[in-house]
């Protein structure tokens, strides 16, 4: 038996938003940090995916669940069904020392208080505990934060605190494993639950305010956002890191990063031409629009959907 994924993790929006501003765009110093956060938690979020692919028993997860229950919506980073038991698991990719001092939770070298992950933590079982028993659903619920980073170290922690760090990962997927792992329909029927109960949120509003004339325009490299780009006529190649790809890709990445940055800017061949500086032809961008998107007629102007 290998684990089944329900739902998949993907990159973050507000990551990607971020991730092509910064290439663009210098974002104030405060935003840079939390793409840096996010980046690193996203880091720590993909390891543990990784980890749980490779258990042998059988059971359904889920990654980056947003739900809501009693007008407060709760992020879970991921959730494991098991025969008997939900795993709920909040995963923290820290690096450094940190300690904890009555209860609170600080930066070794700074001394510099954080946001409780244990509180974060506990939030998220109330809150699954409180929908699920709306819907008389009784399956036990062990909470876990999971660190897992190799240069995290965290010093007075309490013996009960219910934690996995770094060196016991291994012991967490032998737990797993151990599981009863004897699914039937209720198990799906959960999860279809859970899926439906997914909240989609906006990640505009944790955006810094940016206007289209204020982004540098052109190529950049899908692998590291670098702009030193060589056109040919068949490809695009970064002289940064060496990264390779056809102009048809490239193209179609751009319309997508247009649009993501630009929800409601009209799609034409004229603002993807402009978008990327003029290194590719008219006729490339039309070829890719004409065959990815659907042509909607306005005369003069139609645009691409």
């Amino acid at each position: 038996m290998k684990p089944n994924f329900i739902k998949l993790r993907t990159e973050p929006p507000v990551l990607a938003l971020l991730k092509l501003l910064r290439s663009r765009f210098l974002l104030p110093e405060e935003t840079n940090d939390y793409y840096f956060s996010k980046l690193k938690g996203y880091e720590g979020e993909c390891y543990l995916d990784s980890l749980l692919a490779t258990l042998t028993s059988n059971s359904l997860i889920l990654c980056d669940l947003l739900l809501e229950q009693n007008n407060t919506t709760f992020q879970i980073d991921t959730l494991l069904l098991s025969q008997k038991t939900i795993y709920l698991f909040e995963v923290k990719n820290f690096e450094g020392d940190y300690y904890i001092k009555n209860g609170d939770w600080f930066r070794k070298t700074t001394g510099k208080a954080i946001t409780n992950p244990f509180h974060q933590l506990k939030r998220c079982e109330t809150l699954l505990r409180s929908l699920l028993h709306a819907r008389n659903i009784k399956m036990a619920i062990e909470p876990y934060l999971v660190f897992t980073n190799p240069l995290f170290t965290l010093y007075q922690t309490p013996l009960d605190l219910p934690a996995f760090f770094p060196g016991q990962l291994n012991y967490l997927l032998k737990k797993l494993n151990q599981a009863p792992s004897e699914l039937n329909g209720s198990h799906q029927q959960l999860t279809q639950f859970l899926l439906s109960r997914h909240v989609i949120d906006s990640p505009y509003d944790r955006l810094p305010s940016y206007k289209y004339e204020e982004l540098q325009k052109g190529v950049t490299c899908r692998m590291c956002q670098s702009f030193k780009v060589a056109i040919s006529k068949y490809t695009t190649k970064c002289s940064a890191c060496g990264h390779t790809e056809e102009n048809k890709l490239c193209i179609l990445q751009a319309a997508k990063d247009l649009k993501l940055l630009f929800p409601d800017m009209v799609l034409t061949v004229k603002a993807i031409e402009r978008w990327c500086d003029y290194l590719y032809s008219r006729k490339a961008i039309w070829s890719v629009l004409e065959t990815n998107y659907q042509l909607i007629h306005k005369g003069k102007n139609s645009y691409y959907l």
